[in-house]
């Protein structure tokens, strides 16, 4: 089977109490076009989507296609080893300081769950570098990091030129 569009969210009114079959992704594959993979049910899928998705990226609950059995195949997002950034509500502007050397470095960034919290995939450098900000408390927890919620998505693969 190849899916080559989005054709919308299992959230979407049209979809409510449909069968699912979970497609799994990391983070980092959410910006490519072509993949092949083996849903949770065991159907092998090869999927090609158009330029749309370099900008976009697929995004949690995304629907695909539809099996033979008529099971939606939907995005799931596997949770990745992340950097939770907690600012201290006293200390905001280190919402911009935090902001600027995560994009310096090229890194995605995401918002958390919390009113200050930010996500970026885990590094050491990293950590390292923002462990010296004061008014900054930084974790290390598996997470999702779901483009539905970027603040950038500079990891997709964009060039210089």
């Amino acid at each position: 089977m190849v899916c080559e569009e989005r054709l919308g969210s299992v959230k979407d009114e049209a979809y409510q109490g449909r069968l699912v079959d979970y497609v799994e992704f990391d983070w980092h594959e959410a910006h490519k076009k072509l993949h092949r993979k083996v849903s949770r049910d065991g159907k092998e899928i090869g999927i090609r989507l158009g330029d749309w998705v370099l900008s976009r990226g697929l995004r949690e609950g995304d629907v695909l296609g539809e099996t033979e059995e008529g099971k939606l195949l939907v995005v799931h997002l596997l949770p990745a080893d992340t950097l939770v950034i907690q600012i201290d509500p006293g200390h905001l502007s280190m919402l911009a300081r935090t902001a600027y050397e995560v994009g310096n470095t090229h890194g995605a960034l995401f918002y958390g769950e919390g009113e200050y919290e930010l996500l970026t995939p885990y590094t050491e450098p990293m950590f390292k570098l923002l462990s010296g900000l004061h008014g900054v408390t930084l974790k290390r927890e598996e997470r999702v990091l779901d483009f539905g919620r970027a603040i950038s998505s500079a990891d997709h693969g964009h060039h210089h030129h």
